[in-house]
């Protein structure tokens, strides 16, 4: 009798019942019983055949009264209806009005039918008008939006974001329909092929200066313009650039701020920024921008961190089944049907891989512990994730309560509930905005074999939004809603316990521009006493009104909550550095220096290095001598140079014994002021420190001229003649030469030249041979090949790579290199070959922008090119099932990885940390070492720099603004470009990361590696 192959009779018995077993057996074992399964089948090459239409059983949708069931919550709390469908439908963003209306968007037309007219976005207007806590209310307020992104109401009517364009709408007939419908700006999106419906600007914010502000989706791009009627429509256009966006509503006067958040933004009770993006759940703005230009001679890092302690892509704890469709596409993907990652190593789950909406809680209803939490969607999973957000130096961290260590905060078993968002509402209760979707996966992301079976337009006629209660509290219901209309209730309103009440308040209060307010907010705080959060309110008020006063801002900067002192300082810049500035108001902002609070002491130093007097830049270099907090050390660095160097010419000696005394030579050095670099280089000669005069010689380079120009009096002679013999001495100390090397940078071609030739001559050690050749490479330019060349046998196996990296920065020397290198594989002793070229510079060679350079690294490295990644993943396809030894892993990591990734505290921080990864599973970090390229996050596109000296430098960009672009490279350097030096930029869009990082790895080496990366805990 003929009997079918064993994986068709499997499907032929019973298809569905083996995708569920298989989706039982993946969420719980991950790759091993991923491997089992493929096994049953007799054939682990063959793809298994499934007919999709057949084998995917859905979900089937519940009423809003049975989805409650779903949920398992923290003890304690519980979810009641706020507004479901018919009144609603896929809403992802809501706001309120000070009457307690709710303007919700419904982004109907997600993720395929943007194209559809008239368009299916809208936003409808939500009414509670009997007081019970559900808005049973629901008129359309303004429809025809494609794939609407956000809304904030403002004047009378709301501002929504719809790619490209924000627009405002109001009903001025009062039929609860927009009569008034103005775009006000255009521009956001424009000049990407293709608009990535999960990246679109989003999540519209009150901020506390009187501005809306909104985050652009990320990498996001534009050219910016407002077309509204009135002066603002006169502003020049202007790029996104990857930033964040904010205006004005009363005049439409636009301006930009760092940014990078994808879905969900929002500000604490403090003003404290939050973003999040897919797989990095919880991100903090250190600064908001404002001192980033006034220093062009040091760039302040990128304010925008990642703060969760267990990692961005934290583990998380679903109560849902995983999707049978994603157990498919996991196989298929195994199985090389489709192209894409294997998430979890079949472990679809358990981590954050949808991360969305991130909302700090700003209401009284559940007790003062809950104030400022942070509350994060995961929208694939299922789930609400909770964080409390602790101090850390003049920085922020989130952490995971102790409460809630393996659990979530909100779980539903539903696969439906799809939480994309949050909102603070007037009842003093979180809000949680349930999109409500069979299917929430990004189209890009699902193959068309499945898509094609699957609806994904699914519950765009459903949508929830929830209010989640705690037990022992009732939460106000129609009380104090609609806000009073009178001035002098709206100021006593800044007071409010409720966030809600407060924000609206002071909008309302701003929008008005009365100045009333001033009067009255004047009297409160000179008779009562206020709460932190309502002087904080009233300050903020004030600003954004025109009346700041210098006792208010003395009296901020001497309130009993650092989050007011805080502020304070930093409303109070233009008056505390006003010329002719009290001394009281000085004197206040000052004694900020000695605050126990690091961020008062961050935010005094970024605010006085704006001061006009010297003595003020000594206390703040005095500051820098005590602390090690590195956000305190970059706002003493960020302020005006001129306050800087004097401070420095005044106290050289002082200066220059600071932790930041480096960074002070380097910028002296930039400066070239003659009465500072004469101070510096008294103080070097003096000291002797062999860093920080190359810092400050490193400097002067910038500024065009030279260390042996400035110091006409030859004061560093001696110190100079003294590293040039520590270096030339093979009997020295190995620290000694390392140390004195880069004064021998800094030398005359003439002198330096024959210390640096014998340095590669044999027996000395590898780290000494590496350091000189990276001066040589930087000093000798064109004579650099040669000279390493010409020693090539003498460099020990270490140094090699230090010599390839060397002759790699100038296409004349890579030129050299590949005419020199042997083919073969053998090595011969005077002369480099392939063998001496890691993954990362053969790729650099085979794709080098000199056409000469890649044209003949095609025929000298042709043994060497990597293979396909399909072969090379087969070849590693059973390390998956090897059990590993995480410390042999650790040694692999240590010699493939520590150059560009962290992982339990050791490593260059240039990738991801590997603990943020570490939670994919096997299959999925894997596929990142073996093809680095198939999925890149935009902060680590790789970016290729072309100087106008001739080097050419790798790395991503961690920073580009007006006066520089930062990049950073392979080893963690981080190199600032003057814009000025730019030749050019370009990009592959590829990973930083090379192919080919397995060669000379066999299986069970990759068994150990995978298993050092799962395995680590910090």
């Amino acid at each position: 009798m003929h009997t079918a192959p064993l994986h068709r009779r499997f499907f032929i018995f019973s298809a569905s019942t083996l995708i569920l077993a298989a989706s039982s057996a993946l969420a719980a074992d991950g790759i091993k019983s991923l491997n089992t399964y493929k096994q049953a089948y007799g054939d682990t090459k063959t793809p298994v055949v499934i007919d999709p239409a057949k084998d995917l059983p859905r979900d089937p949708a519940q009423s809003p009264d049975e989805a409650l069931k779903s949920f398992k919550m923290k003890k304690g709390f519980a979810l009641e209806h706020v507004a479901h469908e018919p009144q609603v439908r896929s809403p992802i963003a809501l706001s309120f009005d000070e009457l307690g209306r709710m303007f919700v968007v419904e982004m109907i037309d997600y993720s395929e039918l943007r194209d559809v007219t008239p368009h299916l976005g809208r936003v409808s207007m939500l009414e509670d008008q009997d007081g019970d806590g559900y808005f049973e209310t629901s008129t359309v307020y303004a429809d025809d939006l494609p794939w609407p992104t956000g809304v904030i109401c403002s004047k009378g009517g709301i501002y929504v974001a719809s790619t490209p364009d924000i627009w405002f709408f109001k009903d001025t007939s009062g039929d609860g329909k927009a009569d008034m419908r103005e775009k006000v700006f255009t521009g956001f999106g424009t000049g990407l092929k293709v608009l990535n419906v999960q990246g679109l600007m989003n999540c519209f914010n009150w901020g506390l200066d009187g501005r809306i502000h909104m985050q652009c989706g990320g990498g996001n791009r534009g050219i910016i313009k407002c077309v509204a009627s009135g002066e603002a429509s006169k502003q020049p256009e202007q790029e996104v650039a990857g930033r964040d966006f904010n205006f004005n509503p009363i005049n439409h006067s636009f301006a930009f701020e760092p940014g990078g958040g994808q879905y969900g933004f929002s500000y604490d009770s403090w003003g404290h920024k939050f973003v999040c993006s897919n797989s990095d759940h919880l991100q903090f703005y250190a600064h908001d921008g404002r001192y980033t230009d006034r220093n062009p001679f040091y760039s302040l890092p990128n304010p925008r961190q990642s703060i969760a302690v267990d990692g961005g892509a934290a583990e998380v704890y679903r109560a849902s089944p995983d999707e049978p469709w994603r157990i498919i596409r996991t196989r298929w993907r195994i199985s090389n049907v489709v192209k894409g990652s294997v998430e979890g190593g079949g472990r679809v789950s358990g981590y954050f891989t949808g991360a969305t909406g991130t909302t700090a809680y700003t209401g009284d209803a559940y007790g003062p512990e809950f104030v400022d939490n942070t509350f994060t969607g995961d929208a694939g999973g299922n789930l609400v994730h909770r964080k409390l957000i602790l101090p850390d130096g003049a920085s922020l961290k989130g952490q995971r309560p102790d409460d809630e260590q393996g659990m979530e905060f909100l779980a539903s078993s539903h696969t439906w509930f799809r939480p994309v968002n949050f909102a603070n509402a007037p009842d003093g209760c979180l809000y949680v905005i349930d999109m409500h979707r069979e299917v929430i996966e990004h189209p890009w992301s699902i193959p068309e074999e499945i898509k094609k079976h699957i609806d994904l337009n699914s519950g765009s006629d459903r949508g929830r939004i929830y209010r989640i209660v705690r037990d022992e509290a009732k939460p106000r219901r129609a009380s104090e809603v609609p806000l009073p209309a009178a001035t002098e209730a709206l100021v006593k309103l800044l007071g409010h316990s409720n966030g809600w009440h407060r924000q609206t308040a002071a909008r309302l209060l701003i929008e008005r521009q009365d100045k009333a307010a001033a009067t009255l907010i004047n009297a409160v705080l000179s008779i009562e006493k206020t709460t932190s959060t309502a002087h904080f309110a009233m300050l903020h008020v004030l600003a954004a009104l025109g009346e700041l006063k210098d006792g208010h801002i003395i009296s901020a900067m001497k309130d009993k909550d650092e989050h007011v002192r805080e502020s304070g300082v930093l409303l109070g810049d233009a008056l505390i550095n006003a010329p002719g500035a009290s001394k009281a108001l000085s004197e206040a902002a000052l004694y900020l220096l000695q605050d126990p609070a690091p961020c008062v002491v961050m935010a005094a130093c970024s605010v006085l290095g704006n001061a006009r007097d010297v003595a003020v830049g000594s206390r703040l270099l005095a500051v820098a001598g005590r602390t090690t907090d590195s956000w305190i050390q970059a706002a003493i660095l960020s302020a005006k140079p001129d306050l800087l160097g004097q401070a420095f010419a005044t106290d050289a000696n002082g200066a220059g014994s600071s932790s930041i005394g480096s960074e002070l030579m380097a910028m002296i050095g930039a400066r070239n002021n003659p009465s500072e670099v004469a101070a510096a280089i008294a103080v070097a000669a003096e000291t002797g420190n062999a860093k920080r005069i190359a810092a400050l010689g490193n400097g002067l380079k910038k500024a065009k001229t030279s260390l042996a120009a400035a110091d006409t009096q030859q004061r560093l002679a001696p110190v100079f003649a003294k590293a040039l013999k520590t270096v030339a001495d093979s009997a020295a100390k190995d620290s000694d030469r390392l140390a004195a090397l880069p004064l021998v940078a800094l030398s005359t071609a003439a002198e330096s030249t024959p210390v640096l030739t014998a340095c590669l001559g044999k027996g000395t050690a590898a780290k000494v041979q590496m350091a000189v050749l990276d001066v040589i490479a930087t000093q000798l330019d064109d004579k650099a090949a040669d000279l390493i060349l010409g020693h090539w046998g003498a460099l020990q196996k270490e140094a090699r790579g230090s010599a390839v990296t060397a002759l790699l920065a100038r296409p004349a020397s890579a030129l050299a290199l590949l005419k020199a290198v042997n083919p073969t594989t053998g090595d011969l002793p005077n002369q480099p070959s392939t063998s001496d070229l890691s993954p990362s510079q053969i790729q650099s060679l085979l794709h080098h922008a000199d056409k000469a350079v890649a044209t003949l690294a095609d025929k000298v490295l042709v043994s060497v090119k990597p293979k396909s990644r399909a072969e090379v993943f087969a070849q590693f396809q059973p390390a998956l099932g090897l059990k590993g030894d995480a410390a042999k892993g650790q040694v692999q990591f240590m010699g493939r990885c520590f150059a560009c990734h962290r992982a339990g505290g050791q490593g260059m921080a240039v990738g991801p940390d590997l603990l943020t990864v570490k939670t994919k599973g096997r299959e999925a970090i894997m596929t990142a070492i073996l093809d680095p390229h198939k999925e890149v996050a935009p902060q680590f596109i790789a970016f290729t720099v072309n100087t106008k000296d001739g080097q050419t430098m790798s790395g991503i960009v961690t920073k580009d603004d007006a006066t520089s672009l930062t990049l950073k490279s392979m080893g963690g350097i981080e190199t600032v470009y003057p814009r000025a030096n730019l030749k050019g930029t370009s990009s592959t869009g590829q990973s930083l990361m090379p192919e080919g990082l397995e060669a000379g790895l066999d299986g069970q080496g990759m068994a150990d590696l995978l298993t050092f990366v799962e395995g680590l805990t910090q």
